[in-house]
């Protein structure tokens, strides 16, 4: 008898399931993406064209972070300036602290003239050696930030993070920044929460 009645039960969701299911409204395949040519063909398909800017820098004007110690986007040409290389860095130019207000561009942060590497070896009994204490969880580790006085090897490649902005037409970017400090919204202040979330060892 118990089992007759879970037998009903089960069929009454289901049927209830489905009627459910045939109530939604369908949607057709073309309305669920941002193309607008047939999903089966490619004879249609055309990429959006995608200008970017021509003003030469210090001509620009600057584009508002999309969140907290995000990349900013170059807003400028970068034309005669890539290929980026450890020894041929054209944005240190304009960029690097001291030089860039009087260019009026935004200073390289503090966080890319810090070392976040630990010096790190191995043990002979296997234990990882972190800033010479041993660690069992490398992930607990305290970010250990050494300022150097020139831009750090880590972040002497900024299109690694920095890319210029596109101009063609994009859907409506729906995201609402919320920003901790009015500062942070043209200034990084990553350096000053670096390891937030990280547990400190004892």
């Amino acid at each position: 008898m118990k089992l007759t009645n879970m037998a009903l039960g089960l069929f009454a969701a289901a049927t209830v399931f489905m009627v459910g299911c045939s109530a939604t409204q369908s949607m057709s395949e073309e309305s669920l993406g941002l193309r607008n040519t047939s999903l089966y063909s490619e004879a249609d398909a055309m990429p959006v064209k995608t200008e970017y800017s021509k003003k030469a820098a210090g001509e620009s004007k600057l584009i508002a972070r999309a969140f907290e110690n995000a990349p900013p986007m170059i807003p400028h040409t970068v034309d005669g300036m890539l290929p980026i290389t450890i020894n041929n860095n054209a944005c240190t130019g304009c960029h690097v602290p001291g030089v860039a207000e009087s260019m009026n561009a935004t200073a390289i942060p503090k966080s890319h003239f810090t070392n976040f590497r630990p010096d790190t070896s191995l043990a002979k009994n296997g234990m990882i050696t972190k800033e010479g204490k041993m660690v069992a969880n490398t992930s607990d580790f305290k970010v250990i930030g050494k300022p150097t006085s020139k831009l750090s090897g880590t972040r002497f490649n900024c299109s690694q993070c920095h890319a210029p902005q596109s101009m063609s037409e994009a859907p409506k970017n729906e995201f609402e920044v919320d920003f901790r400090a009015d500062s942070h919204v043209k200034k990084s202040n990553l350096i000053d929460n670096i390891n937030e979330g990280v547990d400190t060892l004892k």
